[in-house]
């Protein structure tokens, strides 16, 4: 008797832990793919996109400080962002009006939802997109953005389809701030700011929101939400940070040189200062005066 129990013993310390670990994995694997799956409304957008050449230079030029050839590539092209057996296969599609591109059927209105909310015309989330965070783009820069889009040299390439693998789902599962299916994260109904700040403060906060996605809300610094572990925690901005150390010349060779007052020099992957390397004085200091207000 004592032979048959020893025997049964192996087979159940196997079995229910498998059960369990199976349940789990389903579970997550169903709550997630739910999310990609899900349907988003169509928001009705009637903007008019411009076709002049300082529109388009403009448009070019938000590609860079928004931080779209971060992931799509200095030609829009598309990249591979991420590959691995933890993440799967993450792929920034060609957004270019040549062949293979992602974008080559949509509409002005398609563009401007999938910009600004993450959703496709088929209404499902696009994945790896920070769209929750280009909400507070206004009429004139998002139609400039569309406009470069349109008229950008065109690059014939199609892009493999994102795949996700099941490490990435289950980090999205405990991290919902990471934008795995950004239309999850915007507020609904969406709001379009239709004009340019007018005071100086406004103008700096407006700037400065293509930091917040790092440096926080309030540029205080911190873990960065949705982040690798092993990343750095973003440096405070604010008076208690950068803007309380560093002279405003100082913040601006960094943002244009990448490199820091101490002589370190930035990393891109981290910090992309090339990016903000891309703004003119006049946004410099205003920039510079937000950060002295915080």
């Amino acid at each position: 008797m004592e032979t048959e129990n020893n025997k049964g013993f192996p087979i159940q310390a196997i079995a229910i832990p498998a059960v369990i670990a199976t349940t789990i994995f389903l579970a997550i694997f169903g709550i997630t793919e739910s999310h990609r799956l899900r349907s988003y409304p169509l928001t009705t957008y009637n903007i008019p996109i411009p076709d002049d050449s300082v529109s388009i230079e403009h448009g070019r030029r938000l590609t860079h400080i928004r931080g779209c050839v971060d992931c799509h590539g200095e030609q829009m092209a598309g990249s591979i962002l991420q590959k691995s057996l933890h993440t799967g296969l993450i792929a920034a599609p060609n957004i270019t009006m040549g062949e293979g591109s992602a974008i080559l059927d949509y509409s002005d209105q398609d563009l401007i939802r999938v910009i600004r909310e993450g959703v496709r015309p088929n209404g499902k989330s696009v994945i790896i997109m920070p769209s929750h965070k280009f909400q507070v783009i206004h009429q004139r820069d998002l139609a400039s953005l569309i406009s470069y889009l349109r008229n950008t040299e065109p690059v014939h390439r199609t892009m493999p389809q994102s795949r996700i693998n099941f490490p990435m789902r289950l980090y999205y599962f405990v991290n919902r701030k990471l934008a795995l299916f950004p239309a999850n994260l915007v507020k609904r109904p969406v709001e379009m700011p239709k004009s340019t700040p007018a005071d100086r403060l406004t103008m700096g906060r407006y700037i400065a929101s293509s930091c917040v996605g790092c440096h926080g809300h309030h540029l205080e610094g911190g873990p960065i939400p949705g982040a690798p572990p092993s990343w750095p925690e973003a440096p405070a901005l604010d008076l208690d940070g950068v803007a309380g150390t560093w002279s405003k010349q100082q913040f601006k060779e960094a943002m244009t040189q990448g490199i820091a007052p101490d002589g370190r020099h930035l990393n891109e992957v981290f910090m992309p200062w090339p990016a903000f390397g891309q703004l003119t004085e006049a946004e410099y200091d205003l920039l510079w005066e937000y950060m002295q207000q915080l």
